[in-house]
């Protein structure tokens, strides 16, 4: 393919960059991927380089196996369609374009992209935002040197202080590590009968429980990946398309809660 992880994004961030200079090189890049506002400032170019980036995760976020509409008007797994449009082009930036249309404009219904709007969709992510800041910072950062975006390290101090001045309220970076996983963040001893489900599709599945054994939890927690998984397939309706990893992974999780509420049933005579 055109797209190489090493090379590819990263890239385009250049390439965007140097023709985001002059009015011809900007001129270029609206045509290219046909946004509604033409690039007046170097500033305005800075826009397509944030919602492509966020266009990435998203798509990645909602690889499904069936076509879905909740943050965009999607096909069937868009990732190997937004990789099957790119690899006919014959250069980066082109290739970039052509796979962006899968995201912003699959369907043909759009007349060009708007980068004033959110490519989440109308998902609504201010309740997010509380709680990434309030309760739930994670690091998130990348490195050209080991993956395919630039260079944006995690700022704990920044990051906070942008929370605080969001939300007018205190950041409390490691809430979740010391409430849920013990003073080591990693420690689930006093815990038992969680289900830990993740799917290797899924960006966020880097932030999961990679492992869990009797030296990790105290009773009772089983631990899935769902292969060819995206965020949450298993949580998500059955489906014809579904691939054969998370209706395994479905019938292993009624299965646990099953044993799990078995024993309250009986005592209250409840029929499960």
């Amino acid at each position: 393919a055109v797209v190489s992880t090493q090379s590819g994004h990263y890239g385009r961030g250049k390439k965007i960059n140097s023709l985001a200079i002059s009015g011809q090189g900007r001129k270029k890049l609206q045509v290219l991927f046909k946004t509604c506002k033409p690039f007046q400032t170097v500033s305005d170019v800075s826009k397509l380089l944030s919602w492509l980036d966020s266009m990435y995760f998203d798509m990645a976020m909602v690889n499904y196996p069936y076509p879905t509409s909740f943050l965009a008007d999607l096909p069937a797994w868009p990732v190997s369609r937004f990789c099957g449009a790119a690899a006919k082009q014959s250069d980066t930036l082109t290739a970039i374009a052509a796979g962006s249309q899968i995201y912003f404009n699959y369907t043909g219904t759009s007349k060009c992209l708007d980068l004033d709007s959110d490519p989440d969709g109308g998902l609504g992510m201010t309740a997010w935002d509380v709680q990434a800041c309030l309760q739930m910072i994670l690091p998130i950062c990348s490195d050209p040197a080991k993956d395919m975006f630039p260079k944006e390290p995690f700022d704990l101090k920044s990051y906070v202080q942008y929370c605080e001045n969001q939300w007018k309220s205190v950041a409390q970076p490691y809430w979740l590590k010391y409430t849920f996983g013990g003073i080591y963040g990693f420690n689930f001893k006093s815990a038992s009968q969680i289900f830990f489900s993740d799917g290797n599709l899924d960006p966020w599945s880097a932030g999961g429980v990679q492992q869990v054994d009797g030296e990790v939890c105290g009773y009772d927690c089983p631990k899935f990946l769902i292969k060819d998984g995206a965020h949450h397939l298993d949580l998500r309706g059955s489906n014809e398309n579904d691939p054969s990893s998370v209706i395994e992974a479905r019938y292993t999780e009624i299965e646990a809660i099953s044993r799990w509420i078995s024993p309250l049933a009986r005592q209250r005579k409840v029929d499960f």
